[in-house]
């Protein structure tokens, strides 16, 4: 009889699991668990500015400096002065190529003589002088052949003393009208490099006395300042020709002034038309 019952049981169980194996409704599904979307992080690329470098190469000049020498020419001569020849004399010479220039000094002895040799040829200019006393002489400028042996004289003017410089303003004077005339007393000199200059001499008394056609107006005699100068008022009193008489502290000399010149024409009067 137990065995009857198990039987029974077992029969039920055995229906119960043919039952639910055979309703798809009650049939058992995996749990498939939902992955999120995942979007990729999105990449912005800032494009690098582009860098060129350039090496520059130094750039190298090559100059090349004008020469007088050496050559197979030379250039000599005698410097002179108004009493003959002149030592310690500077002769300076100059070799020209385009707006180059090329240049040296030599220095007169033995009787003014100078001498320049084993120069190249080319163009030349040549001048002398001798500080103080003894300005520059005219410029020499020439062509020298490659082998030519050239001779030059040159005549310097004498520069030193006593000089004096007159001007008048207005220039011209004109007659009936009044001007200044300014005189400046110096001793004439002549620097390093050939220039002529006046030094000027202040203190020292003048006395202008007018010549035919010239009046002096203000006081004759003044004392030059320290631009050596003195300053007279003056009056053109004809045409043509004028000259004054100036005294140099007790030497005396006549200077030279522009010509008077006719007056200018009275202005005519405007009259306005009503």
């Amino acid at each position: 009889m137990i065995v009857g019952r198990l039987r029974f049981v077992l029969i039920g169980v055995l229906a119960m699991l043919a039952a639910a194996c055979s309703d798809p409704e009650k049939t058992a599904t995996p749990d498939i668990t939902a992955v999120p979307e995942t979007t990729a992080p999105t990449t912005t690329t800032t494009p690098r500015p582009t860098t060129t470098v350039t090496t520059l190469r130094p750039t190298t000049t090559v100059s090349t400096l004008l020469q007088l020498g050496p050559g197979d020419a030379s250039i000599g001569g005698t410097v002179l002065g108004p009493g003959g020849p002149i030592d310690g004399a500077t002769v300076r010479i100059e070799r020209l190529v385009g707006k180059n220039v090329a240049s040296t000094d030599v220095t007169t002895s033995g009787g003014g003589s100078w001498q320049l040799g084993s120069i190249l040829g080319g163009s030349y200019r040549v001048r002398a002088f001798r500080p103080p006393e003894f300005g520059q002489s005219p410029v020499e400028a020439f062509f020298l052949a490659a082998n030519d042996r050239k001779t030059l004289d040159l005549r310097l003017p004498a520069i030193g003393g006593e000089r004096i410089v007159a001007t008048v303003s207005p220039n011209p004077p004109r007659v009936d009208q009044g001007a200044q005339v300014s005189i400046q007393v110096g001793t004439g000199r002549v620097d390093d490099q050939g220039r002529p200059s006046i030094a000027p001499r202040p203190g020292v008394v003048l006395t202008l006395v007018g010549g035919p056609g010239i009046v002096v107006e203000s006081s004759p005699q003044v004392v030059t300042d320290a631009s050596g100068t003195a300053s007279w008022n003056i009056r053109c009193s004809a045409e043509g020709a004028s000259t004054a008489n100036l005294t140099v502290g007790s030497a005396g000399t006549v200077v030279n002034l522009p010509a008077c010149v006719a007056g200018a024409p009275a202005a005519t009067p405007t009259t306005r038309a009503r």
